[in-house]
């Protein structure tokens, strides 16, 4: 051992007896059982630590030394307790008091040392202690017997940790101008928080928060006008339970999102995969089980492509390449999902493969890999889908966005150079973090456009659903209108199509639009009108020969607020969606009259439920004044209780509507007709 290294262990050695003695008058609440005997101590120790409870571990170990203070299997023991707790700088000085009390007591402990190194970034002293673990693999220490099934798991772990630290040393080595962006305390926590996502107008998040290992959830924020985002709280009792839920992604529609449930009676395994439809405040009315994809196994981590047809997720069913894998599901006729197909072994590894994300593009796949080469315990990587429909290398996103610590799930915003992903890095407040970065130019997806369609009867404005076949330079692309008419895509920006419908009926419909990208990246809107075939042609005029004018155009808009049963009391979710109308009103007010209307349940007397939706109106025309929206613009009115046959009806009946009245001014093309 060199001199450096000896002095890192005397210098250890010391601040670990220091902190002992303040690390015992600090965890005064732990649990701590007393003995005379340091052995007996020990042992108590390990039952802690066998147990799981690490925090009541570490005091008794700190108490064991200080009934002896060179013992080195209790200093090793408090190494593993300081790793558990992810705690790395007390964690090596545990490791080294125990080499420096006894350098051969576990070949082991060496490997974990150098590990806590690997996670500080600091490779030198990792790349130092990992050679001490293979150098003495076939030396004399006296935990050979105890240790030999944990050695087994360091010994494949070793390879891995080792092209670890050359890539990443090789990657750092690079000059970085900027680095990720913690989102800060309002979304982070000292849980794990990880899988953010994005809502397509970019105001919301949702991420997963782990509690304590215990307890998985998903969160939401909101973006304000000062640029920042929200305190995050939990979405309500239809999405989260008391059981495990999280990894939610947005549809790129804004209208659903895709999450996984667990333990849930209509789960087919462990975790399945759900979705939920959002109302116009990105608020959950609906969550259904998505059948045909799921297993008898963990399927989780879902997202799915613009146009809504195909969904990737991980999964450990049998059959594929080993831990994880990634697999997509294609969207039946049906409404069902088909069988899970294996993404295939150019992505997939004999670990763990998760966290899919596949861009507006349909084309860029982004994922997080432990089997692939990297710089740590699982890096963003991203893979390209060629002409050929196969998958191409997945290229490593490299540093400063993958890091010596986990990183686990990615979003691209639609402007395709914003990300947001989950990291471990030291530096966070905890576990996994989530953090913002400008993705470099070369991992970039291509740009697209949302695009939003109806197809409707040009005579009676009937909505109608049919296939909508678009073409372009050689390209060609199909998705469904719903029987609303509706059909959403993404389609490349600034860039000519043609769109091209036919159904029995109906004369055969051809138009090319041009897809400007608009500002802020604002949706194309289509609008396809098929005319009956028994009407008269329609006289075409010469559409260089018009003016256009802006004419109002009478809209109206309900927003539905919530509540409680007997109450009219605005609970925080209702809060928050009230802050979210008052946002809009509050740039376009003049334009708005303002209507508000309560509601209640069946339950009760007609009477006492007519005061009730009183009440619950005025609460939120009061929330409305004080927000800044004057009261003497709004209107007030209490409609009483609406006939429901079940709870979950009742429930919707418990509510207040906001109806917004107002105009709009629409171009509107006056021909001249010569």
């Amino acid at each position: 051992m060199d001199f450096k290294k000896t002095n890192i262990r005397l210098i250890g050695l010391v601040f670990l007896l220091l902190f002992a003695i303040s690390g015992f008058s600090q965890d005064q609440k732990v649990e701590l059982i007393k003995t005379n005997s340091a052995r007996e101590s020990l042992k108590i120790a390990q039952q802690f630590i066998n147990n799981g409870s690490y925090k009541k571990a570490k005091r008794q170990l700190i108490y064991t030394l200080k009934l002896k203070k060179n013992f080195a299997v209790a200093y090793r023991e408090l190494g593993k307790v300081y790793m558990e707790l992810e705690n790395y700088n007390e964690a090596i000085q545990a490791y080294e008091s125990s080499f420096n009390s006894d350098a051969k007591i576990s070949r082991a402990a060496y490997y974990e040392c150098g590990e806590a190194y690997f996670k500080l970034g600091q490779f030198e002293e990792a790349l130092y202690y990992f050679n001490e673990y293979r150098d003495l693999k076939n030396g004399q220490y006296a935990n050979r017997k105890m240790e030999s099934g944990l050695e087994l798991a360091y010994d494949e772990a070793f390879i891995l940790r080792m092209e670890n630290i050359v890539y990443v040393m090789e990657a750092q080595s690079r000059e970085v101008k900027t680095f990720p962006r913690n989102l800060g305390t309002s979304i982070n926590s000292k849980n794990n928080e990880y899988l953010p996502a994005i809502s397509n107008t970019g105001k919301r998040l949702v991420f997963t928060r782990d509690i304590k290992g215990e307890n998985e959830n998903i969160l939401t924020s909101s973006y304000d006008k000062k640029g920042f985002w929200s305190k995050a709280r939990k979405l309500d009792n239809r999405v989260n339970t008391f059981r495990n839920e999280g990894m939610a992604k947005f549809a790129a529609d804004g209208k659903l999102f895709y999450f996984t449930g667990c333990k849930r009676k209509d789960s087919a395994g462990g975790c399945d995969i759900y979705g939920a439809s959002l109302d116009l405040f990105g608020e959950v009315t609906e969550v259904n089980h998505l059948e045909g994809l799921n297993s008898n196994y963990w399927d989780s981590q879902p997202c799915v492509s613009c146009n809504g047809n195909i969904i990737y997720y991980a999964s450990t069913r049998p059959g594929g390449m080993g831990g994880s894998d990634l697999y997509y599901s294609t969207l039946q006729k049906d409404g069902t999902w088909s069988e899970g197909i294996n993404i295939g072994p150019k992505i997939n590894t004999k670990w763990d493969e998760e966290a899919p994300y596949i861009a507006s593009d349909g084309k860029t796949l982004y994922f997080t890999s432990t089997g692939l080469a990297g710089q740590g315990d699982g890096d963003l990587f991203l893979s390209r889908l060629g002409e050929d429909q196969n998958w191409g290398e997945p290229v490593n996103l490299g540093y400063p966005i993958n890091s010596q610590s986990k990183e686990l799930g990615m979003y691209v915003h639609k402007d395709g150079k914003s990300i947001f992903f989950a990291s471990a890095r030291a530096e966070g407040n905890g576990g996994l973090d989530i953090y913002q970065y400008e993705l470099p130019i070369e991992f970039r997806p291509e740009s697209m456009n949302n695009v939003y369609g109806f197809v409707t009867d040009d005579k009676t404005n009937k909505p109608i659903e049919t296939e909508v076949k678009v073409y372009r330079e050689g390209e060609k692309y199909s998705f469904n209108a719903n029987q609303f008419g509706q059909f959403f895509t993404c389609l490349k920006r600034d860039k000519a199509y043609t769109f091209h419908v036919e159904v029995d009926g109906y004369k055969p419909f051809m138009s090319a639009v041009f897809l400007e990208s608009g500002k802020d990246n604002e949706p194309n809107a289509v609008e396809i009108r098929l005319i009956p075939e028994n009407e008269k042609e329609k006289v075409v005029i010469d559409a260089r020969k018009y003016t256009t004018i802006k004419q109002p155009k009478e809209v109206v808009k309900r927003v539905a607020f919530y509540f409680d049963t007997n109450s009219a009391s605005l609970n925080l979710q209702t809060q928050s969606k009230l802050d979210d109308l008052v946002s809009v009103l509050s740039e376009n007010l003049s334009k708005w009259s303002i209507e508000v209307v309560g509601f209640a349940d069946h339950t009760g007397t007609a009477e006492y439920n007519k005061k009730l939706s009183e009440k619950r109106a005025f609460s939120v025309a009061e929330y409305l004044n004080n927000s800044g929206i004057s009261i003497n613009n709004v209107r007030q009115e209490g409609k009483g209780a609406i006939a429901s046959n079940s709870m979950q009806d009742a429930g919707m009946n418990r509510r207040v509507e906001v109806i917004l009245k107002g105009k709009i001014m629409e171009e509107v093309k006056l021909y001249q007709v010569n």
